[in-house]
């Protein structure tokens, strides 16, 4: 009996400390005393659809600015691959040919130092690829978090003359 009066003591504590940090929080996310509602954006759908194609994460967070950037690097890399990959292949036929038809040493190292910068940017155009792809989605990450992200006149920053400066950067937040 003793334990179960604790246990609904500590409960009611529990209750009304839950109730009162609430309170607090809901009073410093006013504005001019009323609750700003923002819209907001889904992170998990974000990543899913950047993980689909560069650049739609950030159709969906609405930074249309940003598609063309991940986008095109995306698809400039895979094309980039694509063609490297094929002028690796040829090359190392010819290698290969070449070592069977018992050439020169000279155009066999030749023939090796080709297809190995073909490799090489083969793998660069791979990484560029799956770097562009992680940034998309982390980029879309980031613009799911912070769609609602309130940046109104009072949090502003302006580049421009001064009363006593002719060039300045300057940030102003207001409470």
């Amino acid at each position: 009996m003793r334990s179960l009066k604790r246990s609904a003591v500590l409960f009611f504590v529990v209750a009304a400390a839950t109730a009162a940090s609430a309170a607090m929080t809901r009073d410093s996310l006013r504005t001019d005393d009323t609750l700003a509602l923002r819209p907001t954006k889904s992170t998990s759908t974000a990543i899913m659809y950047s993980l689909i194609f560069p650049g739609m994460g950030q159709v969906y967070t609405e930074n249309y600015w940003k598609v063309p950037l991940f986008a095109g690097t995306a698809a400039i890399s895979a094309v980039m691959f694509f063609r490297n990959n094929a002028e690796f292949a040829t090359a190392s036929d010819a290698y290969d040919k070449a070592l069977a038809d018992g050439s020169s040493g000279a155009t066999v190292n030749l023939l090796l130092r080709r297809r190995e910068v073909f490799r090489d940017n083969r793998d660069l155009s791979a990484v560029v690829f799956l770097i562009t792809y992680a940034l998309a989605a982390v980029d879309a990450y980031v613009g799911a978090e912070l769609y609602s992200f309130d940046t109104g006149e009072k949090l502003s920053m302006n580049l421009g003359p001064t009363r006593s400066q002719q060039m300045a950067l300057g940030l102003t937040m207001t409470w």
